[in-house]
């Protein structure tokens, strides 16, 4: 892993704009920025591997990564991860190995925050521990409700749901796929060819409308019945 100095004020920048640190004095957060480092990962290569150790906490600038599980073979995406967020929290505090693979899907930047005055900060600063506790909180209640979705729910809820979480309950309802078909069916814990075969279901209906690599919701309520059992 290697990794590159940084702009101290591009780095600021970027951590000044995650929720953990939302509340961060502003000379607290130039301070750990000058420690920051950054990493530039081309698409398609390994951020690190299962069983290996990471520096610190990993945020995420511009691209997109997925952590994920592989077995001989099929491969479980666990989470995908954008701009703006984070990853490597419980390996951090817990000095173990990574339980998982982490694979640019994009070309991507990746600020590491060290360690040391992370853990400095948590025993100092009780509103950046309460956010840190409620990210982690937030990723350990997000398994739960992966787990209840693999083992309960059929695989056209599951898309369902999926199609809904897209787009904002407010905003458009035209939403880009953040990644490729076969990243997503792994996501979802289905084969591609089954993820195919739903989206045109969904799209006969008159659910969705899908594009390259855009999907239009065009009866959200009827989508999100569907999330929730409804045939």
């Amino acid at each position: 892993m290697r990794m590159a100095s940084t702009n101290g004020n591009l780095v600021t920048g970027i951590l000044a704009n995650l929720p953990i640190f939302r509340h961060t004095p502003a000379a607290t957060l130039a301070s750990l920025a000058r420690k920051s480092r950054t990493l530039h990962m081309p698409r398609g290569s390994a951020v690190a591997r299962r069983g290996e150790e990471i520096p610190g906490l990993m945020a995420v600038a511009y691209g997109l990564v997925k952590l994920s599980l592989r077995g001989e073979a099929s491969e479980k995406v666990l989470r995908l991860i954008g701009a703006g967020d984070t990853f490597g929290e419980a390996v951090l505090f817990l000095e173990k190995p990574l339980p998982v693979d982490i694979t640019a899907l994009a070309d991507t930047l990746i600020v590491v925050v060290p360690a040391d005055p992370l853990l400095v900060m948590i025993d100092s600063e009780p509103g950046f521990a309460r956010a840190m506790l409620a990210a982690m909180s937030q990723r350990l209640h997000a398994l739960v409700t992966d787990f209840e979705a693999a083992t309960v729910h059929r695989a056209n809820e599951r898309l369902a749901a999926y199609l809904v979480s897209l787009v904002d309950p407010d905003g458009p309802s035209t939403a880009t796929l953040p990644a490729s078909k076969t990243v997503i069916a792994a996501r979802l814990g289905i084969t591609k060819e089954t993820l195919s075969r739903l989206l045109r279901r969904f799209a006969q209906e008159g659910l969705i409308a899908v594009g390259r690599r855009q999907i239009t919701l065009l009866d959200r309520e009827r989508l999100s019945a569907a999330a929730h059992g409804a045939s």
